[in-house]
């Protein structure tokens, strides 16, 4: 008997697995308040200029009109003459002044090497602790950089040692770690101590995610899996606001980091939970994946036999097809770079925009919030509309939904001098909405495509394009930075429209996999589609053929 035929008879999701599984999914939360916190609000760079040399009580805000008479005696004004220059101080300030009393006539300026920050958002962070502006600003970019790294590693590793060592073990050393990592933070002070430690905390956040994902998967029948494997998102986005409530509140970086950091300990109940039993029995540990499903069938008011037990069995037989084979045929090649490319703008908008939040006008905590609670949304939409839309115009509207929105942002540029900024916003938001939702569709879609023979590793590629795309975002989030002019704000999300467009439209090449027959290999996927048509199937044939076939997919998302 197979694993998920025993959890037909036993019950696919009874009141010990919906016990088990929401303490899987509670530290998503605090993984979530570790990752977004990091580089949304830790590396954030406040409105700053160069303090004014001797004077101790210096402050961004201009505080009388001797404390300006200073600061423009000191600091030039930037070309606006209103903003003062983040960089440069004047190199002789005693020798002349101007008839106004307010300019010095010597105009030769140097670096500062000091600087006042404004107040008004952030107390603290830590870009503004270790002076990561001027000529260390791209620090700032390399430190978002390094929390992506961080993740792309998890992603790597996370199933060779949850499949080596047991999902439990990996799921509560990553925790152990995660914690100690995120509370040892706030002694650091040096950016190169800084980068293996947000590089290590971040892998083994993603590390324990994941895990904790698979594990959850595991416990559930095939007809529940799909609901269970969304669920963990609503966790992760209640983590996201909290970290919006939290840094509101907490404006000082250090004291953030200690009370958001420090409860995470309670999730050490993780140690007393069973191991996966689906994981047990692959390792040939029988009797203990018995006692955890003999609990599961008492849970759920069902008498299960020895013999039941002991014939359960994980090991599915079927032809491994590697993925380079796929690429030999020309249909599937090209439906792959396509898949290839959506990943990758996927990846590079969905973290990209989540970051912009800070480049955003307006109070960046009400923004922050505003784009997480539509997230939310967004994976709500998702489990409703992919069974009616159909997996390819879920993904192609909703990219192309995100990347018009997106691009809308230069039209009030074009309509007024002084545009309103909450349209920006607002159009923002709605990109970051549809990217959401693009982002949950496209795990389905992916599976669907591919051969069960090559899956696993066609995903997996997929995968590595996605955080090859966040990898990149924070550079491209950062070159508001870098750049001047009236339009720096939107740049950023600009390109992320752009990409994010591009990649709907190119889905529209791909087949609908929607009441379709899951492929087996690799010629059942090159027939979902035949000269540009998709091969027409009777839709309740194969929902009642085909089902438990089509939930299997999820397990090959993992």
């Amino acid at each position: 008997m197979k694993f998920d035929d025993l959890l037909r008879t036993i019950g696919e999701f009874g009141p010990y697995q919906r016990r088990l599984y929401v303490l899987l999914c509670l530290p998503a939360i605090s993984i979530a308040i570790q990752s977004i916190s990091l580089v949304v609000f830790l590396f954030a760079v406040p409105e700053h200029r160069c303090a004014v040399p001797g004077v101790t009580n210096d402050t961004y805000e201009v505080q009388d009109k001797g404390h300006e008479y200073l600061i423009d005696l000191n600091i030039p004004r930037l070309a606006d003459n209103v903003s003062y220059s983040p960089c440069t101080v004047y190199t002789d300030v005693t020798l002349h002044r101007d008839d106004n009393h307010s300019r010095p006539l010597n105009r030769y300026t140097e670096p500062c090497h000091s600087w006042v920050y404004d107040k008004r958002s952030f107390d603290t962070t830590i870009a503004q602790s270790m002076n990561m502006v001027c000529d260390r600003k791209s620090y700032v970019t390399h430190g978002k950089m390094l929390n992506m790294a961080g993740q792309a590693i998890g992603v790597v590793v996370s199933g060779v040692l949850s499949d080596t060592f047991g999902r439990k073990t990996v799921i509560v050393v990553s925790m152990i770690l995660t914690t100690v990592l995120n509370v040892s933070l706030t002694w650091v002070t040096s950016f190169y101590a800084l980068i293996p430690l947000v590089i290590l905390m971040t892998a083994c956040s993603s590390t324990q995610y994941l895990a904790s994902f698979v594990f959850g998967l595991e416990l559930v029948g095939h007809s529940k899996r799909m609901w269970a494997g969304v669920a963990i998102n609503f966790f992760w986005s209640a983590g996201n606001m909290i970290v919006a409530l939290a840094a509101f509140l907490l404006r000082d970086w250090k004291t953030r980091q200690l009370v958001l950091g420090v409860p995470s300990f309670i999730f050490l109940y993780l140690f007393f939970i069973p191991e996966s039993p689906r994981w047990l029995l692959s390792k040939g540990k029988n009797e203990r994946a018995k006692k955890t499903l003999r609990k599961i069938a008492q849970s759920n008011g069902v008498t299960i036999s020895e013999y039941d037990l002991d014939s359960v069995t994980t090991r599915e037989e079927s032809k491994i097809e590697y993925f380079w084979e796929l690429i030999k045929s020309p249909t599937l090649s090209r439906r792959i770079l396509i898949l290839f490319y959506n990943w990758f703008a996927v990846g590079m908008c969905f973290y990209g925009l989540s970051m912009n939040v800070t480049n955003l006008s307006g109070n960046v905590y009400l923004n922050f919030f505003l784009f997480v609670s539509v997230e939310a949304c967004a994976y709500v939409l998702c489990l409703f509309l992919l069974d009616r839309m159909g997996r390819k115009w879920m993904l192609c509207g909703s990219m192309i939904a995100g990347g018009v929105a997106c691009l809308l942002s230069f039209v009030p540029f074009l309509i007024s001098n002084n545009p309103e900024k909450w349209i920006i916003n607002l159009l923002a938001c709605l990109g970051n909405t549809c990217v959401s939702a693009g982002f949950a569709a496209l795990y389905v879609f992916t599976g669907e495509l591919l051969p069960t023979t090559a899956r696993n590793s066609g995903i997996g590629l997929c995968s590595m394009f996605c955080r090859g795309g966040s990898l990149v975002s924070p550079y491209i989030n950062d070159l508001v930075m870098h750049v001047d002019g009236r339009y720096k704000k939107i740049i950023p999300t600009l390109i992320f429209g752009s990409i994010t467009a591009l990649a709907g439209f190119l889905a529209l090449r791909l087949p609908e996999t929607l009441n379709r027959k899951l492929p087996e290999n690799i010629r059942d996927a090159e027939n979902l589609i035949t000269y540009g048509h998709t091969v027409d199937v009777d839709a309740q044939s194969i929902r009642s053929l085909d089902q438990r076939q089509r939930e299997t997919n999820m397990d090959t998302l993992l």
